[in-house]
């Protein structure tokens, strides 16, 4: 279990990019002309390198996984994710560097790799078995359980090609869950099939990491990332930016993108983190910059990035940016994690009993006011206000806002404090749980985040009954006898 199964030591992969299309006619040139002559060989070097240049899909990179680890890779598009699952599947070279891999890998990359299109269904699933090192025997004894896995019906029989993407990866994973790998490589393929068969291979992973196989992750999807790996690593422009625990590096990827794409204004969190502190401390408070979701364009003030005769609906583009952005943190990080703060804040936070005192700790079923007091800066026209309450697991359990609900809230001028109130019963089943806060506004499908504040307060829910599972719902149950009613009644029994 303390050996690495997968040792990464310096890895590089450079793609050469020619400057023109008669550049690597010429370079050929040059390369001949280097050895023909090699008083020329300066010369020709040089202008050898003024025909392309070398782009980096990976730079330098170290990483060891050790038997039984669950490891998640994030990091935006481009930034080597792929590039790199595939170096350690062996299905590409390494530009430099060394891998070591010790054990059968099972790896799910892009979509139908391994597979022919042109052969069926059956007749592919003993090809990437074989890939995957099982005999043709062993593949028969296996062939049904992954049939039924896949559930792809008649379609067994039928060409790869005629499948959809949906189909493709059923099969794909269907085979994968079936050779016993040692090591599981999965980019991305889940996100294609359909929410039951996520599910069941969600449990199938499950499993997997159960009976202690390694496990490499990618997935844009946090919350699996983090429910699924104990570690994570952020990669960037082909580099590690921080690697850690799944809720950190998912908290500097979300911020990574609300920051418009700049590395550098997540450094202080990442420096915060390596020194052990909280990333929402002093780093977070140096960096106040207003967090935009999808806007190119620098800014100074609100005015600049607002369309004239911004209407007062919202779009299905900008309700998914926002559940996306409200969504980003689903697990608890224990310690309080926040940013946003230039264009307004949130200024203070509490919980209230019915009796409108602060409390933390509440029997199920009570009735409670979660109260939010905010401070613009700017006149905001339409500003959205959000609760999110998430168990110790990070499961969601609960979250609204004032655009989702349709409590669409007035206009807030610059320098007015104003305060929100969540009012509603608290029908949970006992354990902890954690709020965050959000105060945000649109302009235009820009999401602007003014200040968020995730697992900001934690509170205490007793039971009131020995009712078990998340919810609640206080049901009523009822027993009455039913009369039997015979159609003879004077026929014998």
């Amino acid at each position: 279990m303390t050996e690495p199964v997968i040792r990464v030591r310096g890895v590089s992969k450079a793609y050469r990019i020619w400057h023109s299309p008669a550049a690597r006619l010429q370079s050929i040139a040059l390369h001949v002309a280097k050895h023909l002559l090699p008083p020329l060989w300066a010369r020709c070097t040089a202008a050898q390198v003024r025909l392309f240049h070398d782009f980096y899909a990976l730079n330098a990179i170290d990483l060891e996984v050790r038997r039984g680890e669950a490891v998640g890779i994030v990091g935006r598009n481009g930034s080597g994710k792929s590039t790199l699952l595939q170096i350690i599947a062996g299905t590409l070279a390494p530009t430099g560097g060394t891998v070591e891999i010790h054990g059968r890998v099972a790896a799910l990359l892009e979509l139908g790799s391994g597979f022919n299109p042109e052969y069926t269904g059956r007749e592919n699933i003993f090809l990437n078995a074989s890939i995957f090192g099982l005999t043709e025997e062993e593949t028969r004894a296996r062939f049904g359980a992954i049939e039924a896995f896949a559930e792809i019906g008649e379609f067994i029989e039928q060409p790869v090609k005629t499948y959809s993407s949906g189909m493709v990866v059923r099969l794909a994973f269907a085979v994968a869950a079936h050779v016993d790998p040692d090591i599981l490589i999965v980019d991305e393929a889940l996100s294609v099939g359909d929410a039951r068969f996520q599910l069941k291979c969600a449990r199938a992973i499950d499993r997997f990491l159960e009976r202690g196989v390694t496990l490499l992750f990618v997935s844009h999807d946090l919350s699996s990332v983090k429910r699924l790996c104990g570690s994570a690593l952020l990669l960037e422009r082909s580099r590690v930016l921080y690697q850690g625990r799944p809720n950190d590096v998912a908290n500097l990827y979300s911020k990574l993108i609300a920051d418009g794409g700049s590395a550098e204004a997540i450094m202080p969190d990442v420096a915060a983190l390596v020194a052990g502190q909280p990333a929402s401390g002093a780093a977070a408070a140096k960096d106040n910059s207003p967090t935009v979701l999808h806007s190119p364009e620098e800014h100074t003030s609100v005015e600049s990035i607002r369309p004239a005769g911004h209407p007062a609906q919202f779009h299905a583009n900008q309700a998914k940016a926002l559940l996306a952005d409200e969504r980003a943190h689903v697990q608890l990080s224990g310690q309080e994690f926040s940013y946003g703060g230039e264009l307004g804040s949130i200024a203070s936070i509490s919980v209230l009993d019915a009796a409108h005192q602060p409390r933390t700790w509440f029997k199920s079923g009570e009735s409670v006011t979660v109260r939010m007091v905010v401070e613009s800066r700017e006149r905001l026209q339409e500003p959205i206000y959000a609760l999110t309450i998430k168990n110790v697991s990070g499961v969601e359990i609960y979250g609204t806002n004032t655009l989702f609900s349709g409590q669409v809230a007035p206009p807030i001028g610059a320098g007015e404090r104003r305060e929100i109130d969540f009012v509603f019963d608290l029908n949970l089943i006992a354990g902890e749980f954690f709020l965050s806060f959000g105060f945000t506004h649109f302009f235009g499908d820009n999401l602007v985040v003014i200040q968020r504040r995730y697992d900001a307060i934690k509170i205490s829910v007793q039971s009131a009954d020995r009712s078990f599972g998340i919810a609640n719902l206080k049901s009523v149950i009822r027993t009455r006898p039913i009369e039997i009613v015979l159609a003879n009644p004077t026929a014998p029994l």
